[in-house]
């Protein structure tokens, strides 16, 4: 899996970014990151998807929140998964403010 950032940008006109498909490999997959938010009380959710061909069913697989700015330390995540194909970030927040970041998904 490729370990180079995804630059993501969230607000009011673009609630949620989506990832490429992934597949999963040795039953997890980390995420590494930053973020800044609009006010430091807020909060990012990263989670890994799936989506139907049609786009009109998504089933969460798992999340994590990750709150305020995260920028002077990057923040480590690993989701615990079954290895598959067709895997995705998603990331959103509950407030629609504007919050920009990067994140990389790494193969454990």
């Amino acid at each position: 899996m490729e370990e180079e950032y995804i630059r993501w940008g969230l607000g009011i006109e673009v609630p949620f970014f989506l990832s490429d498909k992934f597949s999963v490999e040795n039953n997890s997959v980390a995420i590494v990151g930053s973020q800044i938010t609009h006010d430091s009380s807020w909060a990012i959710k990263y989670s890994i998807v799936k989506i139907s061909r049609l786009g009109t069913m998504v089933n969460y697989f798992n999340s994590v929140i990750i709150h305020g700015d995260q920028i002077d330390e990057e923040f480590h995540h690993i989701f615990h998964l079954a290895n598959g194909a067709d895997y995705q970030l998603l990331i959103s927040n509950d407030y629609h403010y504007h919050s920009t970041g990067r994140v990389r998904l790494i193969q454990n």
